[in-house]
């Protein structure tokens, strides 16, 4: 069984390993043109590190950082042994310039404005006016949170991300953020399990957009979810939160395609779903923070996302100065969850 597999993944141009009992078993030349040409000699933990290598799922996606770049990893356990697929991750298109941002982000605002200005003059008995309006806002809260996710990622492959780590406790964080969650969405049940305390630094704004794009994508993609379990505990210098829910899962063939960016079901009846930036921007936040981003998922069981976060994280070209204050308004709320949110949820949001 070792020969054929190791035989058809010589035929794959793309870079591909065997692994069995943390040993690489095979290498294809891709896989050699990568890593190197005597990573057969290395462990898989040594190239990948423990947190991908401790893994005992039977199938899930990550990252890892080899010789300064970030690849993907997707792994398949198979008749003991495992089967790693690697790729790049794509940089950020050049087109997504400053300028672009910039250009974007002022219309937004004006079109935010002048909403705002029709809404002062809407009639109480005009209700078809009223349900446009919100339509237009919550439009406009989905693109606020596509370019805030763009701008996290953007900014975290190019160094550029504001970073401002302070200490916090993190349960206390994660524990608000879900609460304000669930009073929006009663369904699916939020369980929230976590030690009393668990202080760390770290970027309490990044961390939000982190957990609600977590949450979101569950409450978005878990057909048939009825609970979603969130648990916090410590390893070493590192915190590791989850995220798992009971829903729909991923089909095996398009797990590998879940931390890709711009990726999401294809079809033409879930564009509205959104551009699937979600997931990378939150991989993007935990790099920041020290750490990474694991995901696995059996269809018809639920998936589980597994974040690290450094406990004293330190990013290159980050601004490491203290916040003593960040935005934990509902309009934050709104932003995260407005994938999800019908258009009377964005009733004139700024009286809330």
């Amino acid at each position: 069984m070792i020969q054929i597999s190791a035989e058809l993944l010589a035929l794959s141009g793309e870079p591909a390993l065997l692994v069995k009992g943390g040993k690489i078993l095979f290498a294809n030349d891709a896989a050699r043109a990568l890593l190197g040409q005597d990573c057969e000699a290395k462990s898989f933990r040594a190239l990948f590190g423990s947190d991908i290598a401790g893994m005992q799922a039977s199938a899930f996606v990550g990252e890892a950082e080899i010789a300064g770049k970030r690849v993907l990893l997707r792994i398949r356990a198979m008749d003991g042994m495992r089967v790693v697929f690697l790729s790049p991750c794509a940089p950020v298109d050049e087109l997504i310039g400053d300028s672009f941002l910039y250009v974007l982000r002022s219309e937004m605002m004006q079109l935010g404005v002048n909403a705002s200005m029709l809404r002062a003059k809407l009639r109480p008995e005009d209700s078809a006016g009223a349900a446009a309006l919100n339509g237009i806002t919550r439009g406009l809260y989905r693109l606020n949170r596509t370019m805030q996710n763009l701008s996290v990622i953007r900014g975290a492959e190019t160094d550029s991300l504001l970073f401002l780590p302070q200490s916090l406790d993190l349960v206390t964080l994660l524990r608000d953020l879900t609460e304000a969650v669930s009073l929006s969405f009663p369904k699916p049940e939020i369980c929230f399990t976590a030690p009393d305390t668990l202080p760390l630094r770290a970027d309490p704004s990044l961390l939000e957009i982190l957990v609600l794009n977590l949450l979101s994508n569950c409450i978005l993609h878990a057909e048939g979810c009825t609970r979603i379990r969130m648990t916090i505990h410590s390893a070493r210098d590192q915190v590791i939160f989850s995220v798992d829910d009971d829903g729909c899962g991923i089909p095996g063939g398009k797990l590998h395609t879940v931390l890709e960016r711009y990726r999401f079901d294809c079809g033409l009846s879930d564009a509205g779903r959104g551009p699937g930036l979600g997931l990378t921007a939150a991989r993007a936040i935990a790099r920041v923070h020290g750490g990474t981003l694991l995901l696995e998922s059996r269809e018809g069981v639920g998936t589980a996302v597994r974040v690290s976060l450094h406990r004293s994280p330190h990013a290159p070209g980050s601004l490491n100065v203290p916040r003593t204050e960040y935005d934990k308004s509902y309009n934050t709320i709104l932003m995260g969850l407005s994938p999800c949110l019908p258009p009377e949820a964005f009733d004139a949001p700024d009286r809330k």
